[in-house]
């Protein structure tokens, strides 16, 4: 009778250029303590109770999304989050969980506010943490191994834990409504040489020049081939393992301008396939000159008509100023010259590199550089708090009712702080830890931005598919200087509203402004949010200082 080789442990032995080795299998399902070798699984047998009847979230289009970043570990490692399993995949198992001022924390929290979809950091297998000391940190930008996910979040590091928590996590944040993208880094691995890739076939896997030479497209040292077939059958391979195995709802692609506009389409293609209802996006830039063909290089304008979306720093650096300076201003933190660029953000960006909206991520901070509030602070070190908070919301009001995919880095919602530093990879959770207890703090931040998203979900005016709807129901009117005002209407999108004003006042100054005729009702200004109604205005309205104000009629 054949022995069951489940739970088993094996190497590669390859000899290869006449040297012989030991790899781990590139394809692993499973693996030991810190990837050292390759574990047999029976994945039948790491599924969650209910997990046959766990489905994708449905998403009618990419527009309907609204997408939370968040890092496994600093979303509930610090005491205030009341969790029990800090840090892990199954601390997003626990519900009704609440801060010490008995306000809701972690998955309570994010149904709370209203988003449609989690966004995580890298959740596979990553190299710069040592499974074994549970206090080491990392974003998880350093692949080792891409088909299985990272020890440190799980209860052990040893056995099945990993992958039977990991779809606990999705099946509890599917049972919550909430989407899951993976944050997925197939741009570079974080070791060359002996990498298992290289060990296989050396330098099949990665880019290089005339000389032999590894090229340096990710900043990382190396990039992945990913233009070679079997690299992007790989890849490919790799992603709709995660969509089928572990029914995660879409993928970010770090640095995805290199892995190339053929191997993007296919990707595409494929996930489509297994669901139509996925989410797609990535960054569409390079850490460094890349070997990959020019033509192929995935950057903005490349994502036209793929299902693709890409992330809209056009838009993110005309809201809060450049990420690389600590003193830029933009729009709505400073300096309202920027109010061209904002203009194409709200239209979508159809007039500078969309086809349609769902081709934008508009955002204005993520995991890299500043905190968005941060940003505000250190570029307005001389306003006052209650200015900057002004700042904070503009910001995310403008988002929030602009065309295209809103998303934002998690915890902004109650003024997230890193201490001002902009590339906390490594920092350790001092740093990066959600502070629950700001919650509290900043009630009136959360409350703002729960309204603004639950606005943006019920009105569809906010979320229009086409080039052409966005043409026809949204016109920009003459407005006083360094505002912007724009009209939804009539019933854009078939929202139930038949006139919809938008209006941005990025000075500190009052400004009076003629309103279009008949009677509107103020359902936004720069402190609340409240659909049925804050008060009725006619003729003229007083605007305030940094503010949005959104108006309706009908």
């Amino acid at each position: 009778m054949a022995q069951s080789l489940e739970n088993w442990y094996y190497l590669y032995l390859i000899t290869v250029q006449g040297k012989t080795h030991t790899a781990v299998d590139p394809y692993a399902r499973a693996l030991a303590v810190n990837a050292t070798r390759t574990m047999i699984v029976d994945l039948a047998g790491t599924q969650p109770e209910g997990w046959d009847t766990d489905r994708h979230v449905p998403l009618a289009n990419p527009v309907d999304a609204i997408i939370y970043e968040l890092h496994i570990r600093d979303f509930s490692i610090h005491e205030s989050s009341g969790m029990v399993y800090r840090g892990k995949f199954l601390a997003f198992t626990e519900h009704n969980t609440s801060s010490p001022d008995q306000l809701s924390t972690g998955i309570t929290s994010l149904k709370d506010l209203g988003v449609t979809h989690v966004q995580l950091l890298p959740a596979y297998e990553f190299a710069t943490v040592d499974e074994f000391k549970d206090y080491q940190y990392n974003w998880g930008y350093d692949p080792r191994n891409y088909n299985v996910p990272e020890g440190a979040y799980a209860t052990t590091p040893h056995g099945t834990a990993r992958i039977h928590e990991y779809k606990q996590m999705i099946k509890s944040l599917h049972d919550a409504q909430l989407g899951v993208v993976m944050d997925v880094v197939y741009n570079h691995t974080f070791a060359v040489g002996d990498s298992d890739f290289d060990k296989i076939v050396p330098q099949y896997y990665y880019r290089t020049d005339a000389f032999g030479h590894y090229t340096n497209g990710s900043g990382c040292g190396n990039e992945l081939a990913s233009e070679r077939p079997m690299v992007q059958k790989f890849i490919r391979d790799s992603l709709m393992y995660w969509m089928q195995e572990y029914h995660v709802d879409g993928f970010r692609f770090d640095l995805m301008a290199l892995l190339g506009v053929d191997t993007m389409r296919q990707i595409a293609q494929d996930l489509i396939q297994i669901n139509p209802n996925m989410l797609l996006y990535g960054e569409p830039w390079t850490g460094g000159t890349s070997a990959l063909a020019d033509q192929q290089v995935f950057l903005k304008g490349k994502q036209r008509g793929l299902d693709i979306a890409t992330f809209n720093d056009h838009l993110r650096n005309a809201l809060t100023g450049s990420v690389f300076s600590r003193e830029a201003k933009g729009f709505a933190t400073g300096d309202p010259s920027r109010i061209d660029a904002v203009k194409k953000g709200v239209l979508g960006s159809i007039h500078d590199f969309t086809d349609r909206p769902a081709e934008t991520i508009n955002y204005a901070s993520s995991h890299d550089n500043f905190t968005l509030w941060d940003k505000i602070s250190a570029s307005n070190s001389q306003a006052s708090e209650s200015d900057c908070i002004k700042m904070d919301k503009l910001v995310q009001a403008i988002i929030m009712t602009s065309q295209g995919i809103p998303f934002f880095q998690g915890g902004e919602e109650f003024l997230r702080s890193k201490g001002g530093n902009d590339n906390s990879y490594n920092a350790g959770d001092a740093v990066n830890q959600f502070d629950w207890t700001r919650k509290a703090f900043h009630k009136d931040v959360f409350e703002y931005y729960r309204e603004l998203i639950r606005l943006r979900k019920n009105h569809s005016a906010f979320r229009m598919r086409t080039a052409e709807d966005i043409q026809e129901h949204l016109k920009f009117i003459d407005s006083p200087h360094n505002t912007l005002i724009f009209q939804l209407g009539p019933h854009a999108n078939q929202d139930s509203w038949k006139q919809i004003l938008v209006i941005y006042n990025p000075t500190p100054a009052t400004i009076p402004f003629k309103l279009p005729a008949g009677t509107w009702i103020l359902v936004g200004s720069s402190d609340q949010i409240s659909e049925q109604g804050i008060r009725q205005v006619a003729h003229t309205l007083e605007i305030p200082g940094i503010a949005c104000l959104i108006l309706h009629q009908g």
